[in-house]
C-alpha cells in the first residue's frame, strides 16, 4: 500500500483523489498543492469532475481543497463528488432542493458543453457540466441547471410547468421559458445591483406573478420554492 497522503487516478467522469485519512489536513493541502503543481503540464487546462474518497471532508474542507487545486494547476473542477454526492463547488451550501430531489439519479446530465444548433431534450431534469452555446438548446419536463454559461435557448417545465427552475453559472441568454411563461427576465430590484457587479454569480430563474424572476443564488430564491 502507497504511504502516499494524496493518490491520483483518473476516472470517466474526471478524476479521483485517494485521501490520507490520518494525516492532519493541514499537511493534506500542502500535499494536494505540490502533487498538482508536479501534475500541472501533464493536465493542461481542462475542466473536470473531482472524485475524492478515504477521507471525509466538511464543506469548508472541500472549498478549500478547490482552491488548492486550482492554484496550483490550469483545472478547473466543476463538481466534486464525495461519499456518492454530488457537490456543486459553485453553489455549494445554496442549492438545496438540488439534493432534495434527487436530480443526479433521475436527469439527463450531459459531461460537457452544448454546441451551437444541439438540441438537448429530457423527460425529467437536464444537468449540463459545462456550457450552453448561442443557438443550442436544452428542452426540458424538468429543471435546467448549467454549471457554466448559458446562452442559448433553455426551456424548462416543458410543457407547461411554472413549477420548475432554471439554474446558470452565468446568465448572457435572452431566449429563456418555463412552462408556458416566457418574455423578458426580470431581475428582482434588491439584487440588481449586486448582480451587474458581478456578472459570473450563479442565477436561479423562476416563475412568480407570472413573470421570470431571476436572482442570485446566495438569495436563497430556490429555498423559497
Amino acid at each position: 500500500m502507497s504511504n502516499e497522503p494524496v493518490i491520483l487516478k483518473s476516472n470517466k467522469h474526471g478524476l479521483t483523489l485517494q485521501l490520507d485519512a490520518t494525516i492532519p489536513f493541514e499537511d493534506l493541502v500542502r500535499a494536494v498543492c505540490k502533487k498538482f503543481a508536479q501534475s500541472a503540464e501533464f493536465f493542461g487546462e481542462t475542466s473536470m469532475v473531482l472524485e475524492t474518497f478515504g477521507r471525509e471532508l466538511t464543506s469548508e474542507e472541500g472549498l478549500i481543497l478547490i482552491q488548492a487545486i486550482e492554484l496550483n494547476s490550469k483545472i478547473k473542477v466543476i463538481l466534486l463528488h464525495e461519499n456518492n454526492e454530488y457537490k456543486d463547488i459553485r453553489m455549494l451550501g445554496q442549492i438545496d432542493r438540488f439534493y432534495k430531489d434527487d436530480i443526479f439519479e433521475n436527469a439527463k446530465i450531459i459531461r460537457g458543453s452544448i454546441y451551437k444548433d444541439d438540441i438537448v431534450e429530457s423527460d425529467s431534469s437536464v444537468i449540463v457540466l459545462g456550457d450552453v452555446k448561442s443557438k443550442a438548446t436544452i428542452q426540458a419536463k424538468g429543471n435546467v441547471i448549467v454549471l457554466g454559461n448559458l446562452a442559448g435557448r433553455a426551456f424548462a417545465g416543458f410543457p407547461d410547468n411554472t413549477g420548475c427552475y432554471i439554474v446558470a453559472g452565468e446568465l448572457t441568454s435572452k431566449d429563456i421559458h418555463i412552462g408556458n411563461v416566457t418574455g423578458e427576465v426580470n431581475i428582482q430590484e434588491k439584487w440588481s445591483l449586486r448582480v451587474h457587479r458581478s456578472q459570473t454569480e450563479p442565477v436561479g430563474i423562476t416563475v412568480w406573478n407570472k413573470e421570470l424572476l431571476c436572482e442570485p443564488i446566495s438569495s436563497g430564491l430556490l429555498k423559497r420554492i
